[in-house]
C-alpha cells in the first residue's frame, strides 16, 4: 500500500516549511503555499492538490521527490513546476487522485492513480 498525504493534513499545514529530497542526496526546503480541492471522477473519489514555493533562485524538474512535512510524514511523490509565485519563486504541484474508502471520506490510499 502506498502512503500519500490526505487533504487535511495538507490544508492545516499551509504556510509550513516540507523538504524535497532528490534521488541524488539533495534536500531542498518549500514551503507550502495552497491545497485546492479539485474535481474527483466521481463521488467515489476525491481529487486535490499541493502547490509549493521554493526559495528564491532555486529551480527543481518535474522528477520522484520524497516530501517529507513538517511533522515528519514523508511520501514519494511525483512532483511538477508550475506557475511561479508573484515574487518570481519557482513552485512545485502534484495532485491526487484517488479513491475513498468509505462514505466518510477516508482516502484508500492503495487506489492512488
Amino acid at each position: 500500500m502506498q502512503s500519500i498525504p490526505t487533504h487535511a493534513e495538507l490544508i492545516a499545514a499551509i504556510g509550513r516549511p516540507f523538504s524535497f529530497g532528490t534521488t541524488g542526496g539533495q534536500t531542498v526546503d518549500a514551503v507550502l503555499v495552497a491545497a485546492p480541492a479539485g474535481i474527483p471522477m466521481d463521488e467515489s473519489n476525491t481529487c486535490f492538490g499541493a502547490s509549493f514555493a521554493l526559495p528564491a533562485g532555486v529551480y527543481l524538474p518535474q522528477d520522484n521527490y520524497r516530501v517529507t512535512s513538517p511533522d515528519g510524514h514523508a511520501w514519494d511523490l511525483l512532483v511538477t513546476p508550475t506557475r511561479p509565485q508573484p515574487d518570481g519563486r519557482a513552485t512545485l504541484t502534484f495532485v491526487v487522485h484517488c479513491r475513498l474508502a468509505d462514505p466518510t471520506g477516508t482516502v484508500s490510499a492503495d487506489a492512488v492513480s
